[in-house]
């Protein structure tokens, strides 16, 4: 039977495939799928037909045996081949054909960068909290060890207010000359320098360059905070991401899946840049490689992305079976493997979408900014503060003071 000259090609039009028609009626692919696509047909001299799938999902396994989307087209023969970032899965190998792997990717999240810690909250952002809760405790217990071991006549209150001082960099008069006294401050001492130097560094950075306010990193992280209602996740329809977490033994992935099914959280063919489904409390399942064209540790890239991994994917052409091109088109997939191709695609792609992205922003940081007076509202509230407590406490000795002399003089 001789190989027909006309491809049928199910897909689901996305911004990775997209399909756009002359005035002179002839049709032109755009997109990474689109692109590589629009290769293979060239290359093996075919002419293409679009059919495009009604309920537009990649292909998942129903109770009855038959598979949607295109996985489901191929298999009702109703198409020849699919493409758009397709997984190879054993589910899918049962029914349909695969070409060689033209690429392989791990899937991961990205949502958006929650920016940075303000400059204002900076003088509680050098120490970890228990860094914090151990000075503390040394410093509320550190008086009476003083007391204990020097035999000083000064009260918890004095002893505690002068190693404060210290602390803030105040120089303590050291009237004893009994040894064990002068060890146990020279110990202090320099348990108050360290102290004292590291939170003026990090305390000095914090004020330059502020930190960053940590994202959610993980995917336990992310279930975490599905389950507590805070976050979205959304993950493409009928694909194997969704399968892969639904049918999990892991129970927080599991969680994720349901979470989806039950509120409908499938992901839209939006431009990643400005995707309205990556946000501060929407995370966005996809290829690695898609979503570093957003995400990632650069200044410039607004959206988070995380280091781990929900699982990895080859991604390859179905076909139906006994598809009379499949020699040749695993062979031309294996020659744009070795020269390189398909990844000159992503790059070039990703270039052009960031130079049409309106977004799109560079942060310069080589300009000198002064400190303003809101990067030092801590120190302002603090000194506030204390000049209240200070002067309650001058009204309450006052009234004290007026109340003792009422008694004697009654």
């Amino acid at each position: 039977m001789p190989c027909s000259s006309v491809v049928r090609v199910a897909t689901v039009l996305t911004s990775q495939l997209k399909v756009n028609k002359s005035q002179e009626g002839s049709t032109k692919l755009s997109g990474i799928q689109g692109i590589f696509l629009d290769i293979i047909l060239k290359a093996l001299n075919l002419q293409f037909e679009l059919v495009m799938v009604e309920d537009q999902e990649w292909g998942r396994l129903l109770p009855s045996g038959q598979w949607t989307g295109m996985i489901g087209m191929l298999q009702r023969g109703e198409a020849d081949i699919s493409i758009n970032l397709i997984s190879m899965t054993e589910g899918r190998t049962r029914v349909v054909d695969f070409s060689t792997t033209y690429a392989t990717d791990d899937l991961t999240f990205a949502l958006k960068k929650p920016g940075t810690a303000p400059a204002s909250t900076a003088l509680i952002h050098p120490f970890h909290p228990d860094v914090w809760f151990y000075t503390l405790a040394i410093l509320f217990l550190m008086p009476l060890v003083f007391q204990c071991l020097s035999g000083t006549k000064c009260t918890y209150a004095q002893t505690f207010l002068v190693l404060l001082g210290t602390l803030m960099k105040q120089p303590l008069f050291a009237t004893n000359d009994v040894l064990r006294y002068r060890i146990l401050v020279c110990s202090w001492l320099i348990f108050a320098l360290i102290l004292s130097s590291s939170y003026s560094a990090v305390l000095l950075s914090l004020l330059t360059v502020p930190s960053e306010i940590p994202a959610v990193q993980d995917f336990e992280e992310l279930s975490k905070a599905v389950a507590e209602n805070d976050y979205r996740c959304f993950v493409s329809k009928g694909s194997s991401t969704l399968d892969f977490l639904v049918n999990n033994e892991k129970e927080n992935l599991r969680l994720i899946g349901e979470a989806v099914l039950k509120h409908g959280w499938y992901r839209k063919d939006y431009p990643l840049m400005l995707s309205p489904q990556i946000d501060l409390r929407s995370a966005t399942v996809h290829f690695r490689m898609l979503l570093q064209m957003v995400a990632g540790p650069e200044v410039w890239k607004n959206d988070f992305l995380s280091i781990d991994s929900l699982k990895m994917d080859n991604i390859a052409i179905p076909m139906k079976k006994e598809f009379c091109h499949k020699g040749k088109l695993n062979e031309l997939i294996t020659r744009i493997n070795q020269a390189g191709f398909y990844m000159k695609i992503i790059t070039d792609e990703t270039f052009r979408l960031w130079l049409n992205s309106p977004e799109k922003t560079i942060v310069d940081h080589s300009e000198w900014k002064p400190l303003r007076y809101w990067d030092l509202i801590g120190a302002f509230v603090s000194l506030f503060i204390g000049l209240n407590l200070a002067l309650v406490s001058l009204i309450c000795e006052i009234m004290l003071s007026k109340i003792r002399k009422q008694q004697r003089n009654s």
